[in-house]
């Protein structure tokens, strides 16, 4: 009610008392969402939705493609060079 008032005097009759108590309750609705404890609860609520979304997803598994048992002989031969024309892999 006291910002209301207050906001209804600095207006000077541009506006009604109870368009000045309207605007004074959605600004104080606005200041307690914007509270920390609201925006830990929010950041709590949106963390807990993403886990359970994860949760249901199943870990990935290697295709027979990806064998890594290849000997560096198949992709390093004699004639391999590295960059500046070295013979050592990371020169």
């Amino acid at each position: 009610m006291k910002s209301a008032h207050r906001k209804f005097r600095s207006v000077k009759g541009e506006k009604s008392f109870s368009e000045c108590l309207k605007s004074a309750w959605m600004f104080a609705k606005l200041q307690v969402s914007f509270s920390d404890e609201n925006i830990a609860k929010k950041d709590r609520e949106f963390v807990q939705a993403q886990n359970a979304k994860f949760e249901k997803v199943a870990p990935s598994k290697r295709s027979s493609y990806d064998d890594l048992s290849i000997p560096a002989s198949a992709y390093y031969n004699a004639n391999s060079t590295g960059r500046f024309g070295s013979h050592f892999v990371n020169d």
